[in-house]
């Protein structure tokens, strides 16, 4: 069997909180908490939950850009970490990331055209006339028009700027793109526009994507399989169409319950969580979901508030973390 593209094991991401008193015992805020991902060749795996549920530090975990606290990272089958010199900068090369800010990500005293250039020139790509020419290349393959190649960001739209970020990121030709919240920071027309370049650039050029977003109408339509996280763990998991159509996980129907459809058959009775996610320096005991369930009283006795629930397979293609009988 061939290895996924990336593979993410029991990856955990943990950061020291700050000390309230001078000989207080160390916190940690457990950001990501036992995560296990596969993304395949060409595929796209949809990341979705609330804010603060660790979607953003576990994409900067895949690129690279955080370190792991225990657990891997596996890039073709080769480990992250462990990586060094040559072999380093070429998983760099193959893992690009789209931030939510375009106007943030990018440098404001640099023309776009240097902005997208510049990872050709950090990573050795050879001669400047080749170089131009990915740079135009990737210009083109996101749909901006020459006239704009010396401008700097400010003097671009919000759906400009994310172009030129997408561009940024296509132009060392990765094969898997982390696309973290991309649409959330633009209007609705725009958004629109990003998600039918980023379908249409996967068509293209074969990529992979991880697809952060928090719009699970955004969700729907572009990814093959979701992946739903709460709490720093991931709590459902199950091909796009099966999970909308039929979600297994209390969350997972929450979260479902709030999308917005023009469709009066298509709308689910509205689902409300009392209460806020679970603060990750102090998470309770047992599931992390338990306090806001409303299945919680399903389940006999009281395994929810002492008893973790472990991701485990509810048929060949769908995996859950609930204690709830899966008939109910």
């Amino acid at each position: 069997m061939n290895a996924p593209l990336c593979e993410v094991r029991e990856l955990e991401v943990r950061f020291a909180a700050r000390r309230r008193a001078l000989f207080e015992p160390r916190r940690w805020l457990q950001a990501v908490r036992g995560v296990n991902l596969r993304i395949e060749r060409g595929a796209v795996l949809g990341l979705v939950g609330e804010s603060g549920c660790g979607k953003s530090t576990l994409a900067r975990a895949v690129v690279g850009l955080q370190r792991p606290s225990s657990g891997s990272i596996l890039i073709d089958g080769v480990e992250r970490a462990s990586a060094r010199g040559k072999q380093l900068r070429e998983l760099r090369r193959r893992v690009g990331i789209v931030f939510q800010d375009p106007y943030a990500s990018l440098d404001p005293r640099q023309p776009i055209r240097e902005a997208v250039l510049e990872p050709l020139s950090i990573n050795g790509f050879a001669k400047p006339r080749t170089r131009r020419l990915r740079v135009l290349a990737a210009f083109e393959a996101v749909g901006l028009a020459a006239n704009l190649y010396h401008r700097y960001p400010h003097e671009l739209s919000g759906g400009q700027r994310q172009r030129v970020a997408i561009a940024r990121a296509l132009v060392l030709e990765p094969e898997l793109l982390v696309c973290d919240e991309p649409t959330s920071a633009l209007d609705l027309s725009v958004r629109a526009q990003i998600v039918n370049l980023l379908a249409d650039l996967r068509q293209r050029f074969g990529m992979a994507l991880l697809f952060i977003s928090h719009d699970l109408a955004v969700v729907r339509k572009l990814v093959d399989e979701v992946a739903v996280m709460y709490a720093g763990r991931v709590v459902e998991q199950a091909p796009r169409d099966a999970l909308f159509d039929a979600p297994q996980h209390p969350y997972t129907r929450a979260l479902l319950s709030a999308i917005v459809t023009p469709h009066e058959g298509e709308r689910r009775e509205r689902i409300v969580l009392a209460g806020e996610p679970p603060s990750p320096l102090d998470p309770p005991s047992g599931c992390a979901f338990h306090p806001r369930c409303p299945a919680r009283a399903d389940v006999p006795g009281e395994r929810c508030a002492s008893e973790l629930p472990m991701l485990s397979a509810l048929d060949a293609r769908r995996l859950r973390a609930c204690h709830l009988d899966p008939t109910l």
